[in-house]
């Protein structure tokens, strides 16, 4: 080991602490600015136990991007990478551009840099007198049979492969429904052949293959809405208008295993309104045609609104529900 020297280097500083008290004033004023809330607590405590102004060169290493007006320094790397969120829309070169994608909606990071693009990026945005990001999300990290990833240990999980046997739209399922966003979550091939074969094969599946199944048997595919129906379709258009609403809400606050599971009970629900109703008994009285009708076509809604809100984690699984259940509207055009 080295022993340890110290060292000093001339350097450019930004003078952050400048900002400090309007960056406070601005996180207590906008409450959604930093997610959740842990992360959020975090920053203002670091805030407020002084903001030091941030040396943003370096002369000891050459490697970098030098400083306009003084090539023997190189830029802080976190200094200069910050602005790589405002150079690629336009900043300073086109306008419209800038303005149209300006500020985002939100920026996704590790909660091991949510002090960078909240506080360093905060500091700089004030001072460049741009608006701010309106939401920072800082997401947690995925831990493996109970420990952190590691190369060393061996048990980093390669998402390529996992994608390869099981399918992007499974995994996006997997980890959505597991982990809650901005927390650490655990995950397992247990835990994932668990929740594929619980909720993917059997939930979800088992609805599509019945509906579709009856819906050809009874009537040859053609599914209309018909005058009929049952003492149980109220109660399943109403949890659906509510999963509707609920989930609008939810991905809005970007509480998203939420959302999933706000979905999965509308599926539970109308399996269960399935053997409440029983088709394959409606189907042997022809009395009974109307109720079936209308059995038929709440199952075909009801999926029609679960294809569409599951597409923005399962959006090839979405696709092919919507295809067959035989819409020929464009797919895109629903959304």
């Amino acid at each position: 080991h080295r022993p340890v020297q110290e060292v000093s280097e001339e350097a450019y500083f930004f003078r952050m602490s400048k900002y400090a008290d309007r960056l406070l004033a601005y996180i207590n004023e906008h409450p959604d600015f930093i997610q959740p809330v842990s992360r959020r607590n975090e920053m203002i405590a670091f805030i407020e136990q002084g903001l030091e102004d941030l040396c943003v060169s370096r002369t000891s290493f050459d490697w970098g991007i030098p400083v306009p007006f003084d090539p023997k320094h190189v830029v802080y790397v976190w200094f200069d990478a910050l602005t790589n969120y405002l150079t690629p829309i336009g900043y300073l070169h086109d306008k419209e551009m800038f303005h149209k994608y300006w500020p985002a909606d939100v920026h996704l990071v590790g909660k091991e840099i949510v002090r960078f693009h909240t506080i360093i990026w905060g500091c700089m945005l004030m001072a460049l007198g741009l608006d701010l990001p309106k939401k920072v999300y800082g997401h947690g990290w995925l831990i493996v049979n109970g420990a952190k990833m590691s190369k060393s240990v061996g048990n980093v999980v390669d998402p390529v492969a996992l994608i390869e046997e099981f399918g992007a739209d499974a995994i996006r399922y997997f980890l959505l429904r597991e982990i809650a966003l901005g927390q650490d979550g655990n995950i397992s091939r247990d835990a994932l052949i668990g929740r594929i074969n619980s909720d993917l094969a059997n939930d979800l599946g088992n609805l599509l293959h019945r509906t579709l199944s009856m819906a050809k048997k009874y009537r040859k595919g053609v599914i209309t809405k018909g005058a009929g129906h049952t003492d149980f379709d109220a109660p399943l258009e109403t949890m659906a208008t509510a999963t509707v609403r609920d989930y609008t809400e939810q991905m809005d606050a970007m509480e998203l295993s939420a959302a999933v599971k706000t979905v999965w009970a509308l599926i539970s629900r109308t399996n269960k309104y399935i053997d409440e109703t029983a088709p394959w008994t409606l189907a042997k009285d022809e009395a009974k045609a109307a109720e079936l009708d209308s059995v038929l076509y709440h199952l075909v809604e009801t999926l029609h609104i679960v294809s569409v809100l599951i597409t923005p984690f399962m959006p090839t699984t979405a696709r092919r529900i919507h295809e067959q259940l035989g819409f020929t509207s464009d797919f895109d055009a629903v959304q």
